[in-house]
């Protein structure tokens, strides 16, 4: 089972959050940063994370995923979350159900953030990236570039898709095809590409197409 540690100085969102997620995770509440070792996922307060100056400080210093929960923070502070480590965002007084899939999507080795803001994140990293397309290596290049075409052409109109942000729901109704169908599209392309997820994806597709 796996461990999630609730890092909060707030006792009802503890209660709220532990509640939600117990009877799917072995849960504990994480008083310090020490507490945060040998765990899977840290549920951690926005109002903590505005307490670190340093970001990468907090995302680093446990190999767990780290899912923010905060009441209306600022979409610039998600974005900025989001490109120094963190695996999304959720408000905090969501219903538990979507917490726990919140949960669930950053275990899978997704992230969980508002889609309109997919683009922001990829353009904010393809800045931040020191290999980005204008200095990576050739050969590289080359290579990610054949990749790319080997890709069929429904496989292309779906990740070109993703890099716009848009969900699967979208995807299926624009292609006029199940959602289903958009999934299997999508374990082709991130086995082609050799990626992990979607905001990987669409990284790659911006760098590359």
């Amino acid at each position: 089972m796996h461990r999630i540690a609730i890092f909060s100085d707030n006792s009802e969102l503890v209660k709220s959050w532990s509640h939600a997620l117990v009877s799917h995770f072995d849960i504990f509440t994480a008083f310090s940063v020490r507490d945060l070792q040998d765990v899977s996922v840290v549920v951690i307060d926005s109002l903590k994370v505005d307490k670190e100056a340093d970001l990468r400080s907090i995302f680093s210093s446990s190999s767990a995923q780290f899912l923010i929960a905060g009441k209306d923070w600022p979409e610039n502070k998600q974005i900025n979350a989001l490109v120094h480590g963190a695996a999304g965002y959720c408000g905090e007084s969501e219903p538990p159900k979507l917490l726990l899939q919140a949960v669930t999507s950053v275990l899978k080795g997704d992230i969980w953030i508002q889609r309109h803001l997919v683009p922001l994140v990829i353009g904010t990293l393809i800045k931040m990236k020191p290999g980005s397309i204008n200095s990576v290596d050739s050969s590289k290049s080359i290579e990610s570039i054949a990749l790319l075409a080997s890709l069929s052409s429904r496989e292309n109109d779906v990740a070109n898709m993703i890099r716009d942000g848009k969900s699967n729901k979208i995807i299926a109704a624009s292609l006029d095809i199940s959602e289903r169908t958009v999934k299997a599209h999508l374990t082709s392309v991130f086995k082609k590409l050799n990626v992990s997820d979607r905001l990987h994806l669409a990284i790659y597709i911006k760098e590359y197409s």
